[in-house]
Order: C-alpha cells, then sequence, then structure tokens
C-alpha cells in the first residue's frame, strides 16, 4: 500500500513539473516574440516584366530552365548554365518580376 501512494505521488509530481514547464515556455515565446523587432525581407533584385508579360533573364546560350515548384504566392525554377552553375530564380505570378535567388557557381550577368 505504501508503494502505491508514493507511485502516485511521485506520478502526481511529475505531472505537475510538466505543466509547469509547458507553461513557462509558452510565457517565454509569446513575450520572446513580442520583443524581438520586425524582421525585414531580404532585398531582391527583380528583374522588371515587359509588355506582353515575357521578362527577360539574360542567360546565356545554351542555358536550360527546368523543375518548377510552387513556394507559396510564387513560383521557384531552376537554370542551369552551359558550365555547370545552377541558379535558382523565384517568380511572382502576380506581378511578373524575376528575382534570382542562390547560384552554385560564379555570378554572370
Amino acid at each position: 500500500m505504501r508503494v502505491l501512494k508514493a507511485a502516485l505521488i511521485i506520478m502526481g509530481v511529475f505531472i505537475l513539473a510538466g505543466y509547469a514547464y509547458l507553461g513557462v515556455e509558452v510565457i517565454k515565446r509569446f513575450s520572446r516574440h513580442a520583443s524581438e523587432p520586425a524582421r525585414e525581407a531580404p532585398e531582391e533584385r527583380p528583374i522588371p516584366p515587359v509588355a506582353g508579360g515575357v521578362a527577360a533573364l539574360g542567360l546565356p546560350a545554351g542555358a536550360r530552365i527546368g523543375d518548377l515548384v510552387p513556394a507559396g504566392a510564387r513560383v521557384v525554377f531552376k537554370v542551369t548554365v552551359p558550365d555547370g552553375a545552377d541558379t535558382l530564380y523565384i517568380l511572382d505570378p502576380r506581378t511578373g518580376g524575376v528575382s534570382p535567388a542562390v547560384t552554385t557557381g560564379k555570378a554572370f550577368q
């Protein structure tokens, strides 16, 4: 009987400690979001769309476009140029703007 009482008390202490930990974490996360300054969006260099809805990316001859992936309200696509470097571009279908995001090789113009 004593073992059962001790087990119940120990389990009760663990349950209360778990709720206390959960409460502290919730309060800590809510207060951290309120005190953090708002993050600024990364600066994009969009390529402005031209009349007719066509955006010129200025890619070298032999470049291939592939792997279109939806990302929220935008589309991310991969461009492979002949020297083997890949670049990810972000397309905003609402505005037609295209901006380079990440490249695996040297920058090209």
